[in-house]
């Protein structure tokens, strides 16, 4: 069993500084791991309190009656070695130290840290923290965070050095639907480190998409080793923030670590197989889209809409990131005229412009025609504001022509500010954006996976 597995797996849990308070963490935590449906044991650690949310108080560790999987420590700072150390004696398993005042405030934090750091690596004790977030574990209905999170449980983990920062990009991304398996606010990483989740991910089969915030890693030759055997598994998207001067001294500040230099980060992902974005909805994005579709195992597109505009636009993005859109050749076109019914004034060379065409049919005909080229790896669907929903039948039928092809495909839906949220909720098996470079983002990034895969199977 990986050392890991009691932190997202737990059967009992421990919250030192349970309270009742609403405004404390020992509350929110507390409240929702017993809110969220948790199906194992809860003891509240609280040695003014006899009982805590209507649960049986324990004064310290010492006094809870099995060794615990998982204990959640929200305490005051000065108080956290204590607390440690109790959790050591009791043989608890796994720690969460969400406690701040640590290398992130100065001399006498980065003390209290090194001295958690010394104790649970000596134990052999994983921890989280401190200065961090929680975790959440959905198909262990566990919601330890301060924000009552819900998800059907997904495939789809996150891995974040932010705290506040990930939880809400984490809420946005259940917004979106995405389906979470795990996520985990790291914090200073005393002790365990973004390549110790990146392992114990990498080998979770609930896993099968791992994101990253990354503000700066502490173990670079770890990291590289522990992802370029990740990647030949499963897709890693990873945002790096520090990259300006003015940013390295700012996540300096946040987490106590250096974010080093911009440039080494980008050879560091580029040779391990880390997708690397820079925009937070970027991350969600290209996360959704490996969620749902294949990699693209080449780079050439067709693009399928009712705007010229859309098709140039999408067609220039492709260009700039290495990916092709073949124009197809004249007896195809007049085939597909004629087949799909085509307006006379359509154009069908690649991108395809149906010119404002209401109809479903000749959209579908020239999706399910040019998928199953094999000049065409993958394609880009843009759909026309009306009507509004889009008819079943579409959304559908778009479904099997990707199923049965194996080919990815990806939707825009450009053409109102709510459209890209109510298309989504209507299918769980193609993604939905709202722009042309949003939509070229996500076909570049599964690209390039798709590149790494290619190569991996060459060696």
């Amino acid at each position: 069993m990986h050392q890991l597995r009691p932190m997202f797996r737990p059967e009992s849990v421990a919250i030192v500084g349970a309270s009742e308070d609403p405004t404390k963490w020992g509350f929110g935590v507390l409240n929702n791991i017993s809110r969220g449906g948790f199906r194992g044991r809860i003891y509240p650690v609280n040695p003014n309190a006899a009982t805590v949310l209507e649960r049986t108080s324990y004064k310290s560790l010492r006094d809870i009656p099995e060794r615990v999987d998982l204990a959640f420590i929200v305490i005051p700072a000065p108080f956290v070695v204590g607390a440690v150390r109790d959790a050591i004696e009791m043989g608890v398993r796994s720690l969460i130290i969400i406690t701040a005042g640590f290398g992130e405030t100065g001399a006498e934090g980065r003390k209290r840290e090194a001295e958690i750091q010394a104790l649970c690596r000596d134990a052999g004790i994983p921890a989280a923290g401190p200065n961090c977030m929680g975790v959440c574990s959905f198909p262990a209905r566990l919601v330890a965070t301060m924000e009552p999170l819900q998800s059907e449980p997904g495939n789809l983990s996150f891995i974040s050095q932010s705290g506040t920062y990930g939880v809400t990009t984490l809420n946005y991304g259940l917004h979106l639907h995405l389906p979470f398996n795990a996520f985990i606010s790291s914090g200073n990483e005393a002790v365990t480190r973004f390549a110790d989740y990146l392992e114990y991910l990498g080998e979770d089969e609930d896993t099968d998409v791992i994101m990253g915030y990354i503000e700066s890693l502490r173990d670079g030759q770890r990291f590289m080793r522990v992802a370029k055997e990740v990647t030949k598994k499963k897709p890693v998207i990873a945002m790096k923030f520090g990259r300006t001067d003015d940013g390295s001294r700012a996540a300096a500040s946040h987490t106590g670590a250096l974010a080093g230099a911009n440039a080494v980060y980008d050879a560091l992902f580029k040779q391990c197989g880390v997708i690397e974005v820079t925009r937070t909805h970027d991350l969600l994005n290209v996360a959704m889209a490996f969620d749902m579709q294949p990699p693209l195992r080449g780079n050439r597109i067709a693009i399928i809409g009712p705007s010229g505009g859309f098709g140039v636009a999408t067609t220039d993005f492709l260009a700039e990131h290495g990916l092709k859109v073949p124009e197809l050749d004249f007896m195809l076109q007049r085939r597909l005229r004629e087949e799909a019914e085509a307006l006379p004034f359509a154009s069908l060379r690649n991108p395809i412009d149906l010119a404002a065409d209401l109809r479903v049919d000749p959209l579908l005909k020239c999706t399910e025609t040019v998928l199953n080229l094999e000049m065409i790896d993958g394609a880009i669907i843009g759909l026309h504001s009306r009507p509004f929903p889009p008819e079943e039948r579409l959304l559908r039928r778009l479904e099997e022509i990707q199923q049965s092809t194996g080919k990815p495909m990806s939707i825009c839906y450009f053409s109102r500010p709510e459209g890209m949220d109510v298309v989504q909720s209507m299918t769980r098996i193609i993604p939905v954006y709202r722009s042309a470079e949003d939509v070229g983002q996500v076909m570049t990034c599964l690209w390039q996976y798709g590149k790494r895969l290619n190569a991996l199977e060459r060696s």
